[in-house]
């Protein structure tokens, strides 16, 4: 048995943004930071210059690294191996968490947990 999707299946499951909540996104915010003009602009910039894009990425989302990466990606062994931010050393926890802790982020929910039906716990 098949399902063919029909326009209408995909109207109804698509969610466009409004231009007023573009206009307030981090991502429009981070765009216009850059100096881009547009979101198609920041798409062709992140897939053809990866050195530029990560670390523009790292630096918007405080990412702090215990030893600084040396390179950004290394495709030797090809591209289905690549190593991400070769001689660099972070800590998952530290930058997702513990660097809030002096912040007023601290109160807030980290992780929470959403059902199908829309419960949540956090």
């Amino acid at each position: 048995m098949t399902w063919k999707k029909t326009s209408e299946d995909i109207s109804a499951t698509t969610w466009y943004p409004t231009k007023n909540y573009i206009k307030n996104s981090r991502l429009k915010a981070f765009i216009d930071r850059h100096h881009l003009l547009s979101y198609e602009d920041l798409l062709q910039k992140s897939t053809t210059n990866l050195e530029w894009f990560w670390t523009a990425i790292f630096k918007e989302l405080d990412i702090q690294f215990y030893e600084p990466y040396k390179r950004i990606i290394d495709t030797s062994k090809g591209p289905a191996w690549p190593r991400w931010c070769v001689g660099g050393s972070l800590n998952i926890v530290h930058n997702c968490l513990d660097k809030w802790i002096d912040t007023t982020t601290k109160s807030k929910v980290a992780v929470q947990w959403e059902g199908e039906d829309g419960a949540t716990i956090p």
